[in-house]
């Protein structure tokens, strides 16, 4: 296999669910000699060109555009991660390439983190289910997205499921140790990710709830601070931005749960990494998805109201419940290794090339 291509929009130090996919996924890869690049663009979610043109990260030879990827050297396989913003450069190179994709023969895989089951308008819609009938493979992270796909009029003979993995650093970093009584929310700032919901159960619950994750949206961070402060929440709802591996575990450990409401979600990385380290996780059934990681009673709990966060929590104060809990979220997650999701991830390329 001469060469792939990670296409991503946005790649670290961007921290989002797909930006963390495609490095992981990556460095697996350079691990068993498979030559990986990533191609990306110089933005962050909240700056233009900011990031250098060429890097190395952990071997993966990263490549980042002024605007947008350009199809050369005829890499063994094209992957592609997600879109980028609706009418973007990169979404419209992307299109058109798609559009004469069958005077090109690398095959075409594609992982689209969710992006093909959110309904982004009828021009959209049908842009990205004319991608789905060119490319060779798409991998869907969970059965629920696999089927969502197929209801939406994706070809099922053409999805693979491979689940997100788990970084190895979840698994082994040593656990704080000592509960304290606060929530973490562990998402990036944007409306998707429905922190809202959150703030707004807090003022009726005596708890802290810590945010941590990089700012996507400005305007909504802003709503944030302004719902904080019109509830009186000041002292018990704090953004703490963005924090290294090691402080999130740690952050982790020490919390009755880590929370996650979004409006929409693939497979939710940050979930599953709480799961490794043994913490309980509440999950809002707004994203299906997250109900199919998360079993009520058993690994975490499910909520849809305010009331159900309650309960939630005031079954989570009693030890017991916690342990058993924890006990099932390290037995459940004994097999989210990157290396076993980037394994399955080779067996699909070499079936193309």
């Amino acid at each position: 296999m001469n060469k792939v291509w990670m296409l991503t929009p946005l790649f670290l130090p961007v921290r989002g669910g797909t930006e963390v996919h495609v490095f992981n996924l990556s460095r697996e890869l350079v691990k068993m000699s498979v030559n990986v690049e990533v191609h990306t663009t110089r933005d962050t979610y909240t700056e233009r060109g900011k990031l250098p043109p060429l890097e190395v990260m952990d071997g993966i030879r990263v490549v980042r555009h002024r605007r947008t990827w350009v199809y050369r050297d005829s890499p063994s396989i094209l992957h592609f991660h997600n879109l980028g913003r609706k009418f973007s450069s990169w979404n419209l190179y992307t299109f058109l390439f798609f559009a004469i994709s069958s005077l090109v023969e690398t095959p075409l895989v594609m992982t689209p983190h969710d992006i093909f089951v959110s309904d982004q308008g009828r021009a959209l819609n049908w842009l990205k289910r004319e991608m789905g009938k060119r490319v060779d493979k798409l991998i869907a992270v969970s059965e629920w997205e696999k089927e969502e796909m197929v209801n939406l009029g994706y070809d099922g003979s053409k999805i693979v499921v491979i689940p997100n993995g788990v970084d190895d650093m979840a698994f082994i970093y040593p656990k704080s140790e000592g509960i304290e009584d606060y929530l973490l929310y562990v998402a990036r700032i944007s409306p998707e990710k429905n922190q809202l919901f959150v703030i707004d159960c807090i003022k009726d619950l005596d708890i802290r709830l810590f945010l941590i994750g990089q700012v996507r949206d400005k305007e909504y961070l802003e709503k944030i601070k302004k719902r904080v402060h019109e509830l009186g929440l000041g002292d018990r709802v704090k953004y703490l931005g963005v924090v290294s591996e090691e402080e999130k575990y740690s952050l982790m450990d020490k919390s009755l749960a880590v929370i996650l409401t979004s409006e929409m979600e693939a497979e939710p990385i940050v979930v599953k990494e709480a799961m490794a380290r043994g913490v309980p996780v509440i999950v809002g059934n707004r994203a299906k998805v997250l109900s199919t990681v998360v079993k009520d009673g058993v690994n975490g709990f499910v909520v849809s109201t305010c009331e159900d966060l309650k309960d939630a929590v005031k079954k989570l104060r009693d030890p017991k419940t916690r342990k058993e809990i924890a006990e099932n979220n390290v037995s459940t997650s004994r097999e989210w290794r990157w290396r076993n999701t980037a394994l399955k991830v080779l067996e699909l390329y070499k079936g193309l090339v």
